[in-house]
């Protein structure tokens, strides 16, 4: 049983963890920081006791759980340039995305997911289904900020990715995910269009997760005419994938205001940085230049 062997891993009273899965909504501090596009997004930042049982549950559970090989974020050993080189031979380019991703996935829906997939929740009970749901969800949904989230998502969304895969394949076009933006391409002119047209209607009939809906406001069609671009990698004429300048500017952003992230930001963040500099030796060099040897080391670790 899960609970059972939480508290013996972690040393906790079987008790304890009842309680703070029973108060779990009401463990973080939210704080809200600005989109890129305009307005505002809430991260909700889990207490340190809450946060230790997320990350139990995302070693212990969620990290054995399949993903999908369409999905590149928030895995190890793949990256946004894995999702960008995928694109990179094509002439035409689709992107799209959601609205409200992680909160758009309910308690409902992973409850129905440990139903459906019962094999990798062996010897679960009811109790045991209700505390891990309370642990992963603030106010019955996934949230921005808490550490099990992203692979959750990436688990729950398995159905999801296999049918658009199979439907950019009929359209001669392939596919991957990076979070909540969707990425289809071609060499074929004119068959992008199909599958724009049909990706809402695969998502409404969702049985999991039920409730996404994608954001029309961000569909975006570019070519070789113009600027590819495909999570922050420029897509170049020559077959090959460049970091952008935007990307760059938002790797600084996010160093600048390091010590205020989640360990998850944390995480991406040297990532980021990771493959950057391993394209471009020298922006490290120019990061350290503008915030110093110990600010830019602290964001290459990674640590929460």
């Amino acid at each position: 049983m899960m609970i059972e062997r939480m508290a013996v891993e972690l040393g906790l009273p079987e008790a304890f963890i009842y309680a703070v899965a029973r108060g779990a909504s009401h463990a973080y501090k939210v704080y809200s920081v600005p989109k890129r596009t305009g307005g505002r997004r809430d991260i909700c930042h889990p207490s340190r006791v809450l946060k230790g049982l997320q990350r139990w549950l995302l070693r212990g559970v969620i990290e054995n759980l399949p993903v999908h090989a369409a999905a590149t974020a928030y895995i190890r050993g793949r990256s946004i340039m894995d999702n960008a080189r995928v694109h990179v031979a094509s002439r035409y380019l689709l992107r799209m995305d959601f609205t409200d991703f992680f909160p758009s996935i309910t308690q409902v829906d992973i409850a129905r997911y440990i139903a459906d997939h019962s094999v990798f929740f062996k010897d679960w009970n009811p109790a045991d289904i209700d505390v891990f749901c309370s642990i992963v969800c603030r106010n019955s949904a996934l949230t921005i900020g808490a550490p099990t989230s992203p692979a959750l998502s990436n688990a729950i969304c398995y159905e999801m990715d296999t049918l658009l895969q199979t439907l950019g394949a009929s359209n001669h076009a392939l596919y991957t995910r990076y979070a909540d933006d969707l990425f289809f391409s071609t060499v074929h002119p004119g068959v992008l269009k199909n599958v724009e047209a049909s990706v809402p209607e695969i998502i409404r009939n969702l049985k999991l997760p039920a409730n996404l809906r994608i954001n029309a406001a961000k569909t975006r069609h570019s070519s070789k005419r113009g600027a590819r671009h495909v999570t922050g990698i420029t897509l170049g004429s020559d077959g090959f994938a460049y970091v952008g300048r935007a990307y760059k500017r938002k790797i600084r952003a996010l160093i600048h205001k390091v010590d205020s992230l989640d360990g998850p930001r944390r995480a991406s963040l040297a990532g980021m940085i990771a493959y950057t500099t391993g394209l471009d030796p020298q922006f490290k060099n120019s990061l350290i230049e503008k915030y110093g040897l110990a600010r830019v080391h602290k964001a290459m670790s990674g640590a929460g």
